[in-house]
């Protein structure tokens, strides 16, 4: 039987890791896509249980006490979760599983299933810190669902981000979305067979 594959993609907030996500599942209808929890507000568009598992914050805290969580981290005031059966049937089953993941989620996910990760990092587009930032921003805003505060909270985060990069397999700038994801589809593609 094949072996499965856990498909870790991480990038700061902005940077356009969940629509290269979606890009790739939608590319690869064989591949499974890790669902995390939250219990943040489901925003415009979002399907529960297909983009998150919307929860209550003492239901994150049950899977918490059970350890049916990998890792779990609080993010701009709400908590993410990623539930560890999931990755383990995929796993048993030789299947691919895509996880659109934090860097600390991501450290952990390589700890507890050494051999069975490829790691991705994907970084914004930009010379020097402070034209990732602003090209962050610029995405961001464009994106027209954060308030300024919560841009400025987002790119605070990424300098902290970007020192994990070195930790990861591959890295990527996403400059062109389509790009990106090709690089990154066949690079998965050869780590597979």
């Amino acid at each position: 039987m094949k072996q499965g594959k856990l498909i870790a993609l991480s990038a700061p907030s902005g940077t356009g890791k969940t629509t290269i996500c979606k890009e790739l599942l939608r590319r690869n209808k064989d591949w499974l896509f890790s669902v995390s929890v939250t219990t943040r507000e489901q925003r415009d568009g979002e399907i529960p249980d297909k983009d998150y598992i919307f929860i209550t914050n003492e239901k994150f805290d049950h899977l918490i006490k059970f350890g049916d969580l990998l890792e779990y981290e609080w993010v701009h005031g709400n908590r993410y979760g990623t539930p560890i059966a999931p990755l383990e049937n995929a796993l048993d089953k030789g299947k691919i599983i895509l996880l659109d993941i934090d860097v600390k989620g991501t450290c952990t996910l390589m700890e507890e299933f050494e051999d069975d990760v490829i790691s991705i990092f994907i970084e914004p587009p930009g010379e020097d810190i402070n034209e990732q930032i602003e090209s962050v921003q610029q995405r961001l805003k464009d994106r027209g669902q954060e308030s300024e505060t919560l841009i400025k909270q987002r790119t605070k985060r990424l300098q902290l981000e970007m020192e994990y990069k070195e930790k990861f397999h591959f890295h990527f700038v996403n400059e062109d979305l389509k790009k990106t994801a090709d690089k990154i589809e066949k690079t998965i593609r050869r780590k597979i067979k």
